[in-house]
């Protein structure tokens, strides 16, 4: 009786390597069923490849349950490595609570100074906005994908400070600090007054692939310390952060990505390597990833 060879394109070489094949380059999967089938071993021995089929498959269940395990041990480190450094950012800010009296009173002393044309007191000015922006945002992130938060909580302590455009950029590098040390090497005078193009500058240097963020954003759960809008807060900037790793700026592209994403869960480890190394920083839409997958498997 002979033996279904309905395999998946990486079993069936499996199967002709231990049978002693040679395996043809860029050979498909109906190349490979047939010369399974025409070989003596298949047509001599069809008990000795009914086992050898049972074997492979076991080997690589085996192989995708340590794969799975391993996965999911990782999950769970990074989850605690999350809830961490969010538990930090809250200590933070709870502790910095406590000088947004002070740093509120010492600016407005600052700016009446400012008024009577005290001397340096344009410098006082200038800390003491660093410092008061500094209390209301998040500190810097350890973790890469915590950069798009840093800079949402950043620009709201530009907006509730009414802090002017000029000043966007000198504050933003007081604040980072030694974290940009080595990145301002290569930025000229002219853009170190430039937020916008520090912004990216610093976005482009440390931020998560796209998938990374998307894994992210699934895995992400509410803190005890959070509230729930709090939480929504953070799923919304952390997928808008997502939409624009994937330049989705419009209904049609958002629905084409929701769908391309499903289709990419569904893949097996080696076909979701090869299409994510083929789309890279974008993404296909449904049907071009669909020809992909085919193309691939056939």
């Amino acid at each position: 009786m002979s033996v279904k060879l309905n395999l998946k394109k990486d079993e069936l070489i499996a199967i002709a390597e231990e049978m002693g094949l040679t395996v043809p380059d860029r050979a498909k999967v109906v190349d490979l069923r047939a010369l399974i089938e025409s070989s003596d071993v298949y047509k001599n021995d069809i008990e000795f490849v009914r086992n050898l089929i049972d074997n492979i498959l076991e080997e690589k269940r085996e192989r995708l349950d340590g794969f799975e395990k391993e996965k999911l041990e990782k999950l769970e480190r990074e989850k605690r490595e999350c809830e961490l450094e969010l538990e930090k950012i809250r200590l933070a800010q709870f502790e910095k609570q406590l000088e947004i009296a002070n740093a509120t009173r010492d600016l407005a002393n600052t700016s009446q100074a400012t008024e009577i044309g005290e001397p340096g007191s344009l410098n006082d000015n200038l800390e003491n906005l660093i410092k008061s922006v500094k209390t209301l945002t998040i500190p810097v992130p350890v973790r890469s994908e915590s950069f798009n938060l840093f800079f949402h909580s950043l620009e709201k302590a530009f907006q509730n400070k009414s802090v002017p455009n000029e000043l966007k950029a000198e504050i933003l590098l007081n604040i980072l600090g030694e974290k940009v040390n080595n990145l301002l090497a290569y930025v000229s005078q002219e853009d170190l007054c430039d937020y916008e193009k520090i912004k990216q500058l610093v976005l482009k240097e440390f931020e998560p692939t796209p998938q990374e963020c998307l894994s992210n954003f699934k895995k992400a759960q509410r803190l005890p310390s959070e509230t729930y809008v709090q939480f929504a807060s953070r799923l919304c900037a952390s997928f808008d952060y997502y939409c624009q790793l994937r330049k989705v700026t419009d209904f049609r592209s958002l629905c084409d990505l929701i769908v391309s994403d499903k289709i990419f869960e569904t893949l097996d480890r080696e076909l979701m390597t090869h299409i994510a190394v083929k789309q890279g920083e974008s993404f296909f839409k449904p049907q071009q990833l669909g020809r992909e997958c085919d193309v691939y498997l056939s």
